[in-house]
């Protein structure tokens, strides 16, 4: 129809520039549409121009960050399926677009509202976290990190800022997480630990993204899996399950979408990489934790001066693991980045090896990059000989999130 040709143009012209300031879309077209309207604004994530979106439901807010072409996406389809006025405003202009109930429709051009000083964004106000304080999220309050008011205990707000810069970085995956055809979303979280990542995960999930979700949290120790599992009944997360079970002999159900392993202690996170590879996992999170094996096969020779100083050996050890860790990864297929979790001053396990499959024109290059690197350093990691073997057998400790 001509109305949306037009309106899908004059989104092509504003939202990649940032001069969409505000939008606000309205009057549902069916009484069973939930949300009373959806509001969109501009602002910048990690340096990049996003558009959160707003879906209102009575006294309760939903949001979504979107790249400007999703945010045009979601404007078209909200105007197509589900609303029948929008208000676009920007510093030139506002467009009211005004559709029918039968079809037909127009854009109107009006004097504007708002100068760019009153758009408000992100970078001009606090950082806005994903869980908001003053929110109080049920599990945030049954595990102690905030009070019933949604206030963050002092204590716990290192664990807070954790947890939403976990978050961040899982929305940065949900273009490559969507369920397949209507599916379930398959999610299996190694070494959970007391799991304020995993209740973390399933509650952005489910509760504020409304995607369907299979979350398994293993872990060895029988009295943390038993503490889990009633958190998750208590909370009425029906679809969070917690299995005492090692990494290597777990059997999942179904195509696997997301594997986590965060703070698993040294070669566990090696077992629970290659399961996600054999698994053929859609994306990957990592955070190695205690490596230990690489220092002892570094010699000194190689590089005396570096690997004079214990300390200095042990880090460098550790930048080795995770270095051939990508790069394995990149050899089976994975387009690999590997980035900082949270500050140093709250731990020293910052590292985040984050996996997305589909790096298939790499495997060659990263093949030879990493027989050079292994020969100029005299190691071989666990992780290879179990990608090598397709399955491996060692003793392995849970991480403790």
């Amino acid at each position: 129809m001509q109305e949306y040709d037009e309106l899908a143009q004059l989104l092509g012209e504003l939202l990649p520039r940032g001069a969409l300031l505000r939008a606000v879309l309205s009057k549902r077209r069916r009484k069973s549409i939930p949300y009373e309207r959806v509001s969109l604004r501009p602002l910048e994530l990690r340096g990049r121009l996003h558009y959160q979106a707003a879906y209102h439901l009575g006294d309760k807010v939903q949001h979504r960050n979107l790249l400007p072409g999703e945010a045009g996406e979601l404007i078209c389809g909200l105007l197509q399926d589900d609303f029948r006025q929008a208000l676009l405003c920007t510093e030139e202009a506002d467009y009211q677009v005004l559709l029918g109930k039968k079809g037909g429709g127009k854009i109107l051009r009006q004097p504007p509202s708002q100068r760019r000083a009153e758009a408000n964004l992100a970078h001009d106000r606090p950082k806005r976290y994903i869980l908001q304080e003053g929110t109080p999220y049920p599990f945030l309050v049954e595990l102690g990190v905030m009070n019933s008011a949604g206030r963050v205990l002092a204590k716990r707000y290192h664990k807070f800022r954790q947890l939403n810069k976990y978050l961040e970085i899982v929305e940065d995956c949900l273009p490559h997480l969507q369920p397949r055809d209507g599916g379930v979303l398959n999610v299996v979280d190694f070494g959970s630990g007391r799991a304020y990542l995993t209740f973390a995960l399933y509650h952005y999930l489910v509760e504020e993204l409304q995607l369907p979700v299979r979350l398994t949290g293993l872990d060895l120790k029988e009295d943390v899996v038993a503490f889990c599992s009633e958190m998750a009944k208590k909370l009425g997360y029906k679809h969070l399950e917690f299995v005492c079970a090692d990494i290597r002999d777990f059997a999942a159900e179904g195509q696997v979408d997301l594997v986590v392993s965060l703070h698993a202690c040294d070669v566990a996170t090696d077992f629970a990489l290659a399961q996600a590879v054999r698994w053929g996992a859609r994306v990957i999170l990592a955070v190695p934790c205690c490596q230990h094996e690489i220092f002892t096969q570094l010699q000194k020779g190689t590089q005396s001066v570096l690997l004079q100083h214990g300390i200095l050996k042990e880090r460098t050890a550790a930048l080795l693991t995770d270095a051939a860790r990508g790069k394995l990864l990149e050899m089976q297929g994975y387009a690999v980045q590997i980035m900082e979790f949270i500050d140093l001053e709250h731990t020293p396990k910052n590292l985040l090896i984050r996996a997305f499959r589909g790096g298939h024109q790499k495997r060659g290059q990263a093949a030879r990059e990493y027989a050079e690197f292994k020969e100029y350093w005299g190691i071989k990691p666990t992780l290879e000989v179990l990608l090598a073997e397709g399955n491996g057998h060692a003793q392995v400790e849970p991480g403790s999130k």
